[in-house]
């Protein structure tokens, strides 16, 4: 099976009638072909004589850029596997409504949440990359690092929404309160980037 099969087959699961994977999983993903898409920009650029003097920075882009990748590959499942733990509790709650079953859907709700909030950190430190990649990576793959932007992007205001919708069942209104500050933080913080990254593209 080559890797355009193994896509099609995580699209298919998508498109299945369960709801789970779903958008917190498709929102990783998207940030993980970013990453692996900004990757691929760096080692393209390593191979270019007249790129030589941006090697060294490139080569720490690029270890960065896996790790999130990986990370990202990984909270893929992870959110999957939290929107599992948010079903089962609140079956329990539904057979059963009394304090143990309600704390535990709101145990679940917070790491529903909480799997998201790390897609969010990770997709919004992979546009703070894409930017560098746009101003030391070879020009022929200029919209490679185009693509990679507005995919980080989604990725990041995918799993926010996800976050959102989970923090609208919390009976813990801290909880909401802080995440969503740190939410707008994080998304003020990355809002500017992939315009940046892709004038950056448009200059030369």
């Amino acid at each position: 099976m080559n890797s355009l099969d193994g896509l099609r087959s995580f699209c298919l699961e998508l498109s299945s009638d369960q709801s789970s994977p779903g958008g917190g999983t498709a929102a990783a993903a998207s940030g993980a072909m970013a990453a692996s898409l900004l990757i691929m920009v760096c080692k393209i650029t390593g191979g270019s004589k007249k790129y030589e003097q941006s090697w060294p920075e490139l080569l720490k882009l690029r270890s960065e850029l896996e790790g999130l990748r990986d990370q990202l590959l990984s909270l893929s499942r992870d959110d999957a596997r939290a929107y599992d733990e948010v079903v089962v509790a609140f079956r329990k709650k539904k057979d059963r409504d009394d304090d143990a079953s309600r704390k535990g859907v709101e145990r679940a709700l917070k790491h529903a949440a909480d799997v998201p909030l790390r897609t969010v950190e990770a997709c919004s430190r992979v546009l703070g990359l894409t930017g560098k990649v746009a101003k030391l990576g070879i020009r022929s793959a200029s919209s490679d690092v185009g693509v990679a932007s507005l995919l980080a992007e989604a990725g990041l205001k995918g799993a926010a929404l996800n976050i959102r919708i989970n923090l609208k069942s919390m009976s813990d209104k801290s909880f909401t309160t802080s995440m969503e500050d740190t939410l707008t933080k994080l998304e003020s913080s990355a809002g500017k980037v992939p315009r940046d990254a892709l004038a950056k593209l448009t200059q030369e």
